[in-house]
């Protein structure tokens, strides 16, 4: 055992929080190595609290039955004193609908699995389980936990009845289809046409936003040692405005420019065929998910695209076929009877 397992495993055993049956199965040693290496090293071991037993709970084995199930109400009551007692359902409200009892699972395997289906980690699990330990030492002791035959039972159990809660059928996977199919692509991205920068100037000439951009013009201008630009167009350009038909500049056909949606704001079909960006040298690009697949995909569940094909002959009963041997010329012979 390395010095950070034999520190976790002296921490755990003088805490006293773990019982030692815990404390072997995540160590992977057996309980008679944990007493006589406390022993050797002389730690001690702090007892639980609240292990005394209050004077209501020495009572007789039929009064406890009787406080048990006058709590559950949905249980029925011991027919006779010889019934065993009833064990209380496991409720946890529940976080995976796991029953612990179930599959032997002690309390910190119990926390383990649970804390294991939020997101499947499985050393994440073991430190929010109440695991100790850091770095390696910390995976090696949840990968322990995690293959142990009941916990790794329990997990597959978990993990299966989630997928049926989440009732995941057919119609619904050709529904997800249909939607990327039948998207419309200008919900997401659009090439438009709109007005140039001398479309709607004064005189058809070039029009700047404001001021502020004629002046930075102006002095790109100056150290570039070019004449300064002007401003007999006005200002007020306006870059989403359709184009003018009577520009001469442009002949009313404008200037083509790329627009984005706001994804945010993306819903539905749009939603679906959404896949990300990508920004690049060239550019943002958009990515969607192939829409001709996804027709595909609908045109095969629904039989419509055929992948096979079959021969048979009546009734579907086998071709029957037949040796010939011909000569070459009598097969030219047929041949041309057949053509002609």
């Amino acid at each position: 055992m390395s010095k950070p397992e034999e520190s976790g495993l002296e921490r755990d055993y003088c805490a006293g929080q773990l019982t030692l049956r815990d404390m072997a199965e995540i160590y992977g040693i057996s309980e008679g190595a944990i007493r006589k290496r406390a022993k050797k090293n002389g730690w001690v071991r702090k007892e639980k609290s609240g292990t005394q037993k209050s004077t209501q709970e020495r009572k007789s084995g039929t009064q406890k039955k009787e406080v048990r199930t006058s709590t559950k109400t949905n249980k029925k009551e011991p027919s006779s004193d010889t019934d065993p007692p009833q064990i209380e359902e496991y409720n946890e409200s529940d976080e995976v609908g796991l029953e612990p009892r179930r599959y032997g699972l002690n309390e910190i395997q119990r926390r383990f699995v649970n804390e294991y289906l939020i997101d499947l980690n499985r050393t994440a699990a073991y430190k929010r389980a109440g695991g100790k330990g850091e770095g390696n030492t910390a995976y090696v002791s949840a990968s322990r936990m995690y293959r142990n035959a009941k916990v790794s039972r329990a997990i597959s159990d978990a993990l299966e009845a989630r997928e049926r809660r989440t009732q995941i059928t057919q119609d619904a996977v050709l529904k997800m289809w249909w939607d990327i199919a039948t998207a419309d692509a200008n919900q997401i991205t659009e090439y438009r046409r709109l007005c140039c920068r001398h479309c709607w100037g004064f005189g058809f000439q070039y029009q700047w936003r404001d001021a502020v951009e004629h002046e930075e013009a102006g002095e790109k201008a100056k150290a570039a040692k070019k004449p300064p630009p002007r401003d007999n167009g006005g200002y007020g350009f306006d870059a989403t405005l359709d184009p003018n038909p009577d520009c001469p500049r442009c002949n009313g056909a404008g200037e083509g420019r790329a627009h984005f949606h706001d994804t945010r704001d993306l819903n539905g079909a749009a939603r679906r065929l959404f896949a990300g960006i990508k920004e690049g040298k060239f550019g943002i690009e958009v990515i969607t998910r192939n829409q001709d697949d996804a027709l595909k995909m609908v045109a095969q569940h629904l039989g419509m695209l055929k992948n096979k094909t079959e021969i048979s002959g009546p009734d579907g009963s086998p071709v029957k076929t037949e040796a010939v041997t011909m000569t070459p010329e009598e097969a030219a012979e047929a041949y041309r009877r057949l053509m002609g």
